[in-house]
Order: C-alpha cells, then sequence, then structure tokens
C-alpha cells in the first residue's frame, strides 16, 4: 500500500536532502569537519551501508553538536537501526536547534506518527507544511494526512489531503489516499472519481487497480471491476494485489 511505504520513502528523501553545501574556508575546522562527515555519512546512508554511516554521522555529533542537521541525519540513522531512545533525543536536539527548518520538522513528526504520537507528530507536520520556506509542502500534508488517518481520524486526514491537492492537483499519492478514503467511508462514486484522477495523472500502481476493482464492484458495475481486475493481472502478476485478486474471484473470466 501506498500509505506504508510513503513515510519511509520520504524519510530516506529527506536524509538525502539533509546534505551541506560547501562553505568559505574561513568555516571553523571541527564545523567543517563536521559537515564533511555529515555528507559522507548521508552517502553511506543512501548506499545501505549502516555501519560506515553510523561511524561518519557519530563522528560528526562529537565534531558539532550543534549543527541542527548532524543531530536530524543521527536521529534518522538510529530510527533505522532500531534504537528509538537514541533517535528521538537526536531529532529533538535538531528541533531545538533549527525549529523552523521544515524538513527537521517534518522529519520528527515521521518518528513521532512511527511510534503512534499521532497528535503531535500531525501537529508538526502542519508546522512544516505552513512554512513558506517549504519546497514540497504537499509532502507534509499529505503525511500529516497518513497520521490522522493511522488514528482513525478520517475527517482530519480528508482535509490535509485536500489541502495537498489544492497545492498540486496531480499529486498521486494523495488523489490515491483520498480515493481510499472516500471507499472507506462508502462515497463510492467520489472514490471512482479519484481512481481516474490517479490514473490520468501518471503511471498505474497495483494498489490503486485493486481499489477500482473493489470501488467499480460496490457501485455494482462489472464491466469496469472487471477491465481494472484484467488490467492488475496483466501489468502487475506478481503483486501482493493480483494474488487478493484470484483468492477473491474477482478476475475475469
Amino acid at each position: 500500500m501506498i500509505r506504508r511505504v510513503l513515510i519511509l520513502g520520504l524519510l530516506l528523501t529527506v536524509v538525502a536532502g539533509c546534505s551541506t553545501t560547501e562553505k568559505p574556508r574561513s568555516t571553523p575546522q571541527p564545523e567543517r569537519a563536521a559537515e564533511i562527515n555529515l555528507e559522507l555519512g548521508i552517502d553511506y546512508f543512501r548506499k545501505g551501508n549502516l555501519a560506515m554511516a553510523k561511524e561518519k554521522i557519530d563522528r560528526a555529533v562529537e565534531q558539532n553538536p550543534r549543527n541542527a542537521k548532524v543531530q536530524a541525519a543521527a536521529g534518522l540513522l538510529y530510527d533505522r537501526l532500531n534504537e528509538p531512545k537514541k533517535s528521538e533525543t537526536h531529532m529533538e536536539k535538531a528541533v531545538s536547534l533549527d525549529s523552523q527548518n521544515p524538513d527537521i520538522l517534518n522529519n520528527y513528526a515521521v518518528l513521532l506518527c512511527k511510534r503512534g504520537n499521532h497528535t503531535k507528530g500531525e501537529k508538526f507536520f502542519v508546522r512544516a507544511a505552513e512554512n513558506p520556506l517549504y519546497k514540497t509542502p504537499e509532502v507534509a500534508y499529505l503525511n500529516a494526512g497518513n497520521c490522522a488517518s493511522a488514528a482513525n481520524d478520517l475527517a482530519a486526514a480528508e482535509v490535509h489531503y485536500r489541502k495537498a491537492l489544492a497545492l498540486r492537483p496531480r499529486f498521486q499519492e494523495a488523489l490515491y489516499q483520498m480515493a481510499d478514503l472516500e471507499f472507506r467511508n462508502k462515497s463510492y462514486l467520489s472514490a471512482r472519481g479519484f481512481v481516474e484522477r490517479f490514473l490520468a495523472a501518471g503511471k498505474s500502481t497495483p494498489s490503486v487497480l485493486w481499489l477500482g476493482v473493489r470501488v467499480e464492484n460496490a457501485l455494482g458495475n462489472e464491466t469496469s471491476a472487471s477491465n481494472y481486475a484484467q488490467r492488475l493481472r496483466l501489468e502487475y502478476p506478481n503483486s501482493g494485489e493480483t494474488k487478493q485478486l484470484l483468492e477473491t474471484g474477482r478476475q475475469p473470466g
């Protein structure tokens, strides 16, 4: 499902965005060394070499513990290493050092929502989204919606998803979430509209095609349901959604 993959994907994307730019040569030596180790650590992190990422990022923390991006990177690293206390400590330090950095706010919110603190996480996502300097506020609104949805607050989730779509009408992840939400609310005609908008905006996914099958079945439109089912089988024969389709017997004859 997009909902589960998205948050992790954003985590990695934002880590990559933490990389610093070249500083003037007058930068104090320990601070510059920390920036270099941060850049190296991020590169190792992205390549999946967590041992080397830890070595470099830990060293960056020692060299300049007051660098918010260093602390944020450490928070994300220790989250990946399944050390939640260290992760939270580093992320809280990052926020305290730079409470206006939307990337850091978004990262912190990701960790909060993953750990079940949905209300606080949702608020931090909104803070990130409302920052005029944030380049992708629609992503923070999407995350806020996912966080609210995980807490079963579908009304709040809808507000956030619609804000994301107001900023970026062809944002496929938000279109999918709205389609799924409307399906859960039994607003099947609206769900159909969002499925169609998703498919018009770009490449299909097994999750949206499977949702299309269920929406059309709920509307009693066997022909459209069969068309979605056929696409799912042909385009994604090995997907989990295709397995579900076959198990329910909703494949076309």
